[in-house]
C-alpha cells in the first residue's frame, strides 16, 4: 500500500533526525539527506502518485512505489546508524578560533597553476558567455568533445582553490595578519574573480551553485548550530520550489521570465524525477542484473578514457532511461539506486552503513573548523551531498573528486613548505 510506505518512510526519517538534533549529533550531511528525502524525493513523488502524473512515461505501479520506499527506508536506517556511531560532538566553545596558517610562495604558485584551466576556458568561450544563460554555455561546451572535460576541470579546480584560500583567510591570525601576504591577496582576489565568472549562477547548474554556496557558508561557520540546520530544513522548500525555477528561467537564453504554476512544476517538472528514476532503476536491474560495484569503480576511474577501457560502463541514469525508451536519457540516478544496482539489498545496507560512518566522522571534523585534510574532505562531501544523493554517481563523482583533490593538493603543498 503506497500511502503506508510513504508514511513509514517520512516519519522514520524525521524522528531519527529530531533524535540526532536533540542529542546534538546532527551535522550538515545527515541534514541534507533529510532535506533531500522529504522535500525533493517524498513530497513531489507523493503529489505525483496522488495526481497519477509523473515526469516521464511508463508510470510506476503501486507495488513498485511501495518497494522503492522500502529500499529507501532501509538505506535511511543504516545511514543513520552508521552516522550516529561515528559522529563525535565537539563543543565549539572549547575550540581555539585562531590557527597558525601561512600562505607561502609555493602555495601561491600551485594555486595559480590550478587556475590555468579556468583562465584558458574563459578565454576560449569569452566572459560574456557566462552571463548570457545556461543554455549558451551548454551549446558552446557540448559542440566540442574536449570542452566538457576542460569545463569541469576549470569550474571545480578553481573552486577547490577558493575554498582553501577562503578557509585560510577566515581562520587567519587577525591581530597580525602576517599569514596573508601581498602575493596571497593577489592570488585570492584573482581566484574570487575567476569563480564569479566561471561559477556564475546564470551559467552553472543550479545544484552545483547551491552546493558551492553551502560550502562557503560552512567556511564562514554558519552551519554549526542545531538552529542553523533546522532553519536550513525549514527554508529548503523556498529554495527548491521558488528560487530554483526562478534561476532556471533566468538561465534560459530566450529570456522568457513568465510565471509558472507551482503544482505543475512539482508534479510534472523534470527536476523532481528522482523517485521515478529509482523505479526505472529497479526495473532495469530486474531485466539486466546487477553490476556488482562496477558502476562505482567507473565513477572514480573517470580519468581512464574509453579508448583504453572499451567496456567502461555508462552512467546508471542513462542506462535506466534508455531501458524505458526515453528520448532524453541524461537523467539522474539516486544514490540508493546506485547501491541497489551494485548488489541488491546487501549493498544498500552495507553501503549506507559505510557512508554513514564516513560522513559522520567527516561532519565531526567539519564542526571543529580546524583546517586539515579531514576538514576539506568533510567540506566537499557534506556541501555537495545533495547532488550526491541525486546522482548519477558517474556524472557527479568526477567533478567533486577534481575539486577535492585540488584542495587537498594545495593544503599538502602548504604543509610541505612548512616542514621544509
Amino acid at each position: 500500500m503506497p500511502e503506508l510506505s510513504y508514511f513509514i518512510l517520512i516519519s522514520l526519517n524525521i524522528i531519527l533526525f529530531i533524535f540526532l538534533i536533540l542529542r546534538n549529533k546532527a551535522g550538515l550531511f545527515i541534514s541534507q539527506w533529510v532535506i533531500f528525502l522529504v522535500w525533493f524525493f517524498v513530497f513531489p513523488s507523493y503529489l505525483q502518485y496522488v495526481n497519477n502524473v509523473f515526469p516521464w512515461s511508463n508510470y510506476p505501479l503501486h507495488k513498485e512505489i511501495s518497494f522503492v520506499n522500502y529500499i529507501t527506508c532501509l538505506f535511511s536506517v543504516f545511514l543513520f546508524v552508521g552516522y550516529s556511531l561515528s559522529y563525535k560532538y565537539v563543543s565549539t566553545n572549547n575550540l581555539d578560533e585562531t590557527f597558525i596558517l601561512k600562505v607561502d610562495l609555493k602555495t601561491n604558485i600551485v594555486a595559480f597553476i590550478l587556475m590555468i584551466p579556468a583562465v584558458l576556458f574563459i578565454s576560449m568561450v569569452g566572459i560574456s558567455s557566462f552571463f548570457m544563460g545556461r543554455s549558451v554555455i551548454s551549446d558552446l561546451v557540448y559542440s566540442d568533445g574536449f570542452l566538457p572535460m576542460l569545463y569541469a576541470l576549470s569550474k571545480f579546480c578553481a573552486f577547490g582553490v577558493l575554498v582553501v584560500y577562503l578557509s585560510f583567510w577566515v581562520n587567519r591570525v587577525k591581530s597580525s595578519d602576517k599569514s596573508f601576504g601581498g602575493a596571497a591577496y593577489c592570488i585570492f582576489l584573482m581566484c574570487i574573480i575567476i569563480n564569479l565568472i566561471i561559477n556564475s549562477p546564470l551559467s552553472s547548474p543550479r545544484f552545483h551553485f547551491l552546493s558551492m554556496a553551502v560550502a562557503i557558508a560552512v567556511i564562514f561557520n554558519k552551519m554549526k548550530s542545531r538552529l542553523s540546520l533546522v532553519i536550513l530544513f525549514v527554508a529548503s522548500p523556498i529554495f527548491l520550489f521558488v528560487l530554483f525555477p526562478l534561476v532556471k528561467h533566468l538561465g534560459e537564453k530566450s529570456n522568457n521570465y513568465n510565471t509558472y504554476d507551482l503544482s505543475d512544476y512539482v508534479v510534472k517538472g523534470l527536476d523532481f524525477d528522482s523517485f521515478q528514476q529509482l523505479v526505472n532503476i529497479v526495473r532495469f536491474v530486474s531485466d539486466t542484473g546487477y553490476s556488482w560495484g562496477v558502476n562505482f569503480i567507473a565513477g572514480i576511474s573517470f580519468f581512464i578514457p574509453r579508448s583504453l577501457w572499451g567496456s567502461k560502463p555508462t552512467n546508471l541514469g542513462m542506462l535506466a532511461a534508455e531501458h524505458q525508451g526515453y528520448f532524453y536519457t541524461n537523467l539522474s540516478a539516486p544514490l540508493v539506486g546506485e547501491l541497489y544496482y551494485a548488489g541488491d539489498m546487501v549493498f544498500v545496507i552495507f553501503g549506507a552503513l559505510i557512508i554513514g560512518i564516513i560522513t559522520g566522522r567527516a561532519d565531526s571534523f567539519l564542526r571543529e573548523s580546524k583546517v586539515s585534510y579531514y576538514y576539506f574532505i568533510g567540506l566537499w562531501l557534506s556541501s555537495f551531498s545533495f547532488i550526491i544523493f541525486r546522482g548519477s554517481f558517474g556524472s557527479i563523482a568526477p567533478p567533486i573528486m577534481l575539486g577535492l583533490c585540488s584542495s587537498l593538493l594545495l593544503l599538502f603543498i602548504n604543509r610541505l613548505s612548512k616542514k621544509s
